[in-house]
């Protein structure tokens, strides 16, 4: 078994046949689908998988109490076979031509080999935004190779996807998910990103991310939010404390985004306090003095506008 493409599943039948009909057929590729304690009966779901009968597909159920894309991918994990791994979520889908896109890579001995993603909203297929900042990652990287653009790379494309991964090297640095309710693959992705030494960065788009407005990225729930601050604070540290001082200072991270949704997704003044008391207590940096200067703050506010239309018309392309 040469690629093992690993799904987490939860109530997304549509959608999930959209994305088996996007992988090819072929005898050297294993699909896990990992049920997440769907209501879906299992016999259901069998029957369903029975439509595509000449795919090797597995279908594993999450029998945890806890549950979450973190607890099936890591079941996932534990089950594949395949040299490399890629991860894909039910609501996702694979570009055409993908398969002949990453079989130039197949025979390699990287760790990571990065692709651009695109995505497109779901209830019009319209071109969505979700997909830009990993797309200007990409991009400046093939475009400079420096210790900066290596640094965003490697610790700002915190989605799993797009990404084809070798298993022996996610086992042998014993990466796993976070088994939390949001989140769950930024530390995944940190950790690939710190301990990967070999990796290519293809211009090849290979996977489109679908914008659905039920989505957990649209969560503006107290748990949601609480969850993805926790780990936010996980990533911070772990980067503080495996980086040195001037690759940290590099990447920037700062928390004044989490301390926001505080009060722009309405949770409340005593939320935002909580908030600001955990980033305060964790030494995260909240204020940059050049915030104080109107002329660097419209500045850097016109050059996000101009990165952000750079790389829309890029993708249209």
């Amino acid at each position: 078994m040469i690629l093992s493409i690993i799904i987490p599943h939860y109530h997304t039948i549509n959608t999930l046949e959209r994305l088996l009909h996007s992988i090819p057929k072929n005898d050297n590729v294993e699909i896990i689908i990992v049920d997440d304690n769907s209501e879906i009966s299992h016999t259901d779901l069998h029957q369903f998988l029975s439509k595509f009968p000449h795919r090797t597909i597995r279908l594993l159920f999450n029998h945890k109490t806890v549950r979450g894309a973190g607890v099936c991918r890591n079941i996932g994990l534990s089950a594949a076979q395949g040299k490399w791994v890629l991860f894909a979520d039910a609501d996702d889908f694979f570009v055409e031509g993908f398969f002949e896109k990453i079989s130039v890579f197949l025979q390699s001995n990287e760790d990571v080999v990065f692709f651009p993603p695109t995505s497109v909203v779901g209830e019009t297929s319209q071109t969505s935004n979700r997909h830009v900042d990993y797309l200007r990652l990409v991009k400046e990287y093939r475009e400079s190779r420096n210790k900066t653009t290596e640094l965003m790379l490697k610790y700002k494309f915190k989605i799993p996807v797009s990404k084809l991964i070798s298993l022996d090297f996610i086992k042998r640095n014993k990466i796993n998910f976070d088994e939390v309710i949001a989140s769950n693959d930024v530390m995944f992705s940190t950790k690939v990103g710190y301990h990967m030494e070999k990796f290519i960065v293809s211009d090849q788009t290979i996977y489109c991310i679908v914008e659905g407005y039920g989505s957990l990225t649209k969560n503006t729930s107290a748990k949601v939010y609480d969850a993805r601050l926790d780990v936010f604070i996980d990533y911070h540290n772990f980067l503080k404390e495996h980086l040195d001082v001037k690759e940290f200072k590099l990447l920037n991270i700062h928390g004044r985004y989490h301390l926001a949704n505080a009060f722009f997704y309405k949770l409340g003044i005593k939320k935002g306090l909580m908030a600001y008391r955990k980033l305060r207590k964790n030494k995260v940096k909240l204020f940059d003095l050049w915030l104080l200067n109107p002329y660097k703050l419209l500045k850097r506010m016109i050059q996000k506008f101009r990165a952000f239309a750079k790389n829309k018309k890029f993708l249209v392309k």
